[in-house]
């Protein structure tokens, strides 16, 4: 009797798989084919990610050419060669995942603005649980719904247009002095070489530092290697195929992530506290202080974060702010190398309008080829 239990347990699991894993995939590819939508075949378990996996290394391994501004092949190579074979809309599989790549304008404003009883008709991709260690659990990124609307509200306080201004004489001085590093480097040498890359991480780093947290960089730093570090292991996850309760076992990866976590989670719990102590000495307006605050909604109801959601927020922020600013500048940087033309004339309306000055932010208006 217990024989059969058994074989009728093992039976039940692996009908469970073999439906998840062969029936499912199969019946959707069929369903979008019927509709004239291709796409890469579908291998069990893991989809197409070994072959994401290959189009991102091989990508990397050749140098990107700047000639017709043609980067698709360099940011998403699978896209970039699937929908030449495929088409511009086709299907691909995340692992037992499916993915459909559209790029009509039309399609996507449906997709995203399409509301059914006054909520979205498709829910935005969620994040599988290993990713959710570099964004937190309750932040801005992986939150839906009346608990997102909450924290964007609270979280939009800090980026009014007068307080974004008040920024400004922190970017210049912080600006000021990496330029001034940078000429130190230099000597009295007519070239040479740097990375400016990292040096541009540094100083969106001390810039976000400064204005969202109301500390230096040095006292950032900590934070901010330790999601560098959880940065390099999402990424390895991000390309690899989410298995159920992987994320569980101590493997060493998984326990360098746990580490991470709760380092990352201590930094900023100390700033939190350093942050209250500063607020009671006088108004702190910076992102932190303003996510600590009470925030009275339209209702006239007071809303306010806990403590776990203001470190997620934190984190969300520490990672958004620091890659997507310091990659920006260097591809600025970049372009106006390449076309020099467009760097004088950048150069020439920065002089026009600040005069040999340090900018301000009544400045920023005026200049039209820089913004």
């Amino acid at each position: 009797m217990l024989l059969l239990l058994a074989l009728l347990c093992v039976l039940t699991i692996l009908s469970k798989a073999m439906h998840r894993i062969i029936w499912v995939p199969w019946r959707i590819q069929t369903h979008f084919r019927k509709q004239g939508i291709r796409g890469p075949s579908y291998r069990p378990m893991f989809g197409n990610t070994a072959e994401i996996r290959h189009f991102y290394s091989e990508a990397r391994s050749k140098p990107i050419s700047f000639d017709q501004h043609d980067i698709l092949d360099r940011v998403v190579p699978g896209y970039s060669k699937w929908s030449r074979t495929y088409g511009k809309t086709f299907l691909y599989w995340f692992g037992l995942n499916p993915r459909l790549a559209i790029t009509d304008p039309d399609m996507i404003k449906q997709v995203t603005l399409n509301t059914d009883g006054g909520t979205l008709a498709f829910e935005p991709l969620g994040f599988d649980p290993s990713t959710k260690l570099l964004f937190g659990r309750q932040g801005l990124v992986v939150l839906t719904g009346a608990k997102w609307a909450v924290h964007r509200r609270i979280s939009n306080q800090a980026f009014k247009i007068e307080l974004v201004k008040g920024f400004v004489p922190d970017i210049v001085a912080s600006t000021g002095r990496m330029l001034k590093k940078w000429e130190e480097i230099r000597g009295e040498k007519d070239q040479f070489e740097m990375e400016v890359h990292k040096q541009l991480h540094s100083l969106s780093a001390d810039i976000i530092s400064r204005t969202a947290f109301g500390s230096s960089f040095e006292e950032g730093k900590r934070i901010f290697m330790l999601q560098e570090k959880q940065t390099q292991l999402y990424w390895e996850g991000r390309t690899s195929v989410y298995i159920p309760g992987f994320r569980f076992l101590p493997t060493r990866k998984n326990r360098e992530r746990w580490r991470l976590e709760k380092e990352i989670c201590k930094s900023i719990r100390m700033l939190i506290k350093a942050n209250q102590k500063k607020k009671a000495m006088e108004n702190s307006m910076n992102l932190l202080g303003l996510l600590m605050s009470n925030y009275n909604n339209q209702d006239g109801g007071e809303e306010r974060l806990g403590e776990e959601e203001i470190i997620d927020e934190c984190r969300t922020f520490y990672f958004a702010g620091k890659e997507t600013t310091a990659n920006l500048l260097t591809w600025a940087l970049t372009l106006l190398a390449w076309h020099q033309d467009w760097q004088e004339k950048a150069r020439e309306e920065v002089i026009r309008i600040c005069k040999h000055k340090e900018p301000v932010s009544e400045n920023l208006n005026d200049l039209k080829i820089v913004s």
